[in-house]
């Protein structure tokens, strides 16, 4: 297996916070990603880090607040101050009663600029500019992600319980969809703000794809970040001749040909672990392999909690389009889902859906949703900076 020769994780690195505790911890732990890849890169003098916050727009039912007591506004600034363990940034004179007793997110406020600087100079030291944007957060994020040409896009995920997020994906999912670069989604959120995660041991998910090579680079490059452990996992679908041939067109298969065919898959799957091994061989790095047979998704997040891993690392999609122009100009910044409406006798100009052929693996997406540490997904990506 060939290595790829360029890096994975390159600057500049985008971090985008709304202020609950995963996206802080998510700032954190893409403050150590930076720190470990500034030094195998030239910077020459830029920022690494861009630190995004985005205001949804208010709706017009939203303008129509419902004053609230003195008293009971106390009670949910509270609330929240036991819930993320900082206080309220900033506080609504006339904030709506009921959103903020459904969830204490609905209550958060989103930082501001000097919130987001505060943030920025409380961890370890590194060049960072700030962005306050406002619109959707998912296509801003997404929209700043290829402006400036990011090597990776930080965000954490809080899940979402609603009928609506399990059908359409949270934020944090929309991102690592349609991002044209690396996603690293932070999960596990029961964690407290001022926990400070590591990279001590990394859970590497490999396969014979093509998006393998990338998750191998991204991983030699957090070597330095102060990994001591790396588990390599190559989980393979169970074997079924009968899909193979079709049910139809053949008799059953005999057992001589499952047995040949099984054989021939696990010397494909141990020659891909020794050469991914081997690539990563380094000095203080206590190296382990795995093959498991079953459904990828759900094997990763069982190795992960098993093995108590502070990192999943596996390649994107290798089928993923990215979305350009027609002309093939470069990409095409995402817009809303609304169109707006054209004045009558102007000629509209048809273009193609923002969101097309952009999508996720079973096993990515069940990984983002259902792991129990913060989740790597490397892209390969040709705006080398």
């Amino acid at each position: 297996m060939t290595q790829t020769s360029a890096p994975v994780l390159f600057p500049p690195f985008l971090v985008a916070t709304d202020g609950s505790p995963s996206a802080y911890l998510a700032q954190k732990l893409l403050v150590m990603i930076a720190q470990s890849t500034q030094s195998q890169q030239n910077v020459n003098g830029r920022s690494i880090v861009t630190v995004l916050s985005v205001q949804p727009r208010r709706s017009s039912r939203s303008k129509r607040a419902v004053p609230t007591q003195p008293s009971t506004q106390a009670s949910l600034s509270t609330a929240l101050t036991e819930t993320t363990g900082q206080e309220p940034l900033s506080t609504a004179a006339n904030a709506p009663l009921e959103p903020a007793l459904e969830s204490t997110a609905a209550i958060a406020p989103t930082p501001s600029a000097d919130d987001l600087t505060k943030m920025m100079e409380a961890l370890p030291p590194i060049s960072f500019t700030v962005q306050v944007r406002q619109g959707r957060p998912a296509i801003e994020i997404l929209n700043c992600a290829r402006a400036m040409k990011a090597g990776l896009i930080a965000v954490g995920s809080r899940g979402t319980t609603n009928i609506r997020g399990r059908l359409m994906g949270n934020v944090s999912v929309v991102i690592a969809r349609y991002a044209p670069c690396s996603v690293l989604v932070f999960r596990g959120a029961v964690m407290p703000p001022e926990a400070e995660p590591n990279l001590h041991h990394l859970l590497l998910v490999v396969n014979d794809s093509p998006a393998t090579r990338q998750a191998i680079e991204a991983t030699r490059q957090l070597i330095p970040a102060g990994v001591r452990q790396l588990t390599i996992l190559y989980a393979e679908h169970p074997l079924n001749a009968d899909y193979l041939f079709g049910p139809f067109a053949t008799p059953t298969p005999s057992w001589q040909l499952n047995q040949s065919l099984q054989e021939a898959q696990k010397e494909q799957s141990e020659a891909v672990l020794e050469q991914t091994k081997t690539a990563l061989s380094a000095s203080n790095l206590e190296i382990h392999t795995l093959r498991q047979t079953g459904d990828p998704g759900p094997l990763i997040c069982q190795i992960a909690q098993q093995q108590q891993v502070d990192l999943i690392v596996l390649g994107g999609n290798a089928m993923q389009r990215w979305l350009r122009f027609p002309s093939g100009e470069g990409l095409f910044p995402l817009q809303s889902f609304r169109r707006s409406k054209q004045p009558s006798g102007v000629e509209t100009i048809k273009q193609p859906p923002a969101l097309r052929n952009a999508r996720l693996s079973a096993a990515e997406d069940y990984t983002l949703h259902h792991a129990p540490c913060p989740v790597l997904l490397c892209r390969s990506t040709s705006g080398q900076i």
